[in-house]
């Protein structure tokens, strides 16, 4: 019964991060388009949260309830198994503890671009605001930075999954503001929307 709870509590911890997790899964596997695709299980995060929590409590409470006993009031001995230790317990309860906080250090996996443009036409630069549909934690932004900063022509980049934005820097001599949507789009599979030029 207990390897229920623990299996139930791992399962719901990864579920409740999935959506941060696939995109570098997604990039680490050359398929950033389908990063996305778990977008949606974002809203539902604090429930699955709740459900890892109660599952694993209830581990924890058959690994350390008193042990039954017999007619001669001696304990009963229970099977050796690795899956019912209480070691194993704690280490599903350490990895569904990384998993919940994933959100909060996922940006450490991307890499942080620093492209400076020397030679940039200061006429052609332009800010722009590009609506993105799909960003859902801090980890989807540094998804959205880590795609538009090695593109040639942005100089800098900054998306906010609150505002559901990315504020682009963008020389729009080497790249058009539709050719920068369309591979963020691609490269990101996030909904790339509206753009706006200027602040």
């Amino acid at each position: 019964m207990k390897t229920t709870y623990v299996s139930a509590g791992l399962l719901a911890a990864i579920a409740s991060s999935l959506c941060c997790i696939a995109p570098l899964i997604a990039i680490v596997g050359g398929v950033a388009g389908a990063a996305s695709v778990f977008s949606w299980i974002e809203p539902a995060r604090p429930f699955l949260i709740g459900i890892s929590i109660i599952a694993l409590g209830l581990a924890f409470y058959q690994a350390y309830k008193t042990k039954p006993v017999d007619d001669c009031n001696c304990e009963v001995p229970e099977k050796k198994n690795v899956l019912n230790s209480k070691g194993f317990l704690w280490s599903i309860t350490m990895l569904s503890i990384l998993m919940f906080s994933f959100p909060y250090y996922s940006n450490n996996f991307y890499s942080q671009v620093a492209i400076v443009q020397t030679d940039s036409d200061s006429t052609k630069t332009v800010q722009c605001t590009i609506d993105i549909k799909g960003m859902t934690c801090a980890g989807c932004e540094n998804h959205v930075q880590s795609a538009l900063l090695p593109m040639n022509g942005v100089s800098e980049a900054k998306a906010s999954y609150k505002e559901g934005n990315a504020i682009i820097e963008v020389d729009t001599s080497k790249i058009s503001i539709s050719e920068l949507k369309m591979k963020l789009e691609k490269e990101t599979g996030y909904k790339v929307l509206n753009h706006k030029i200027g602040k």
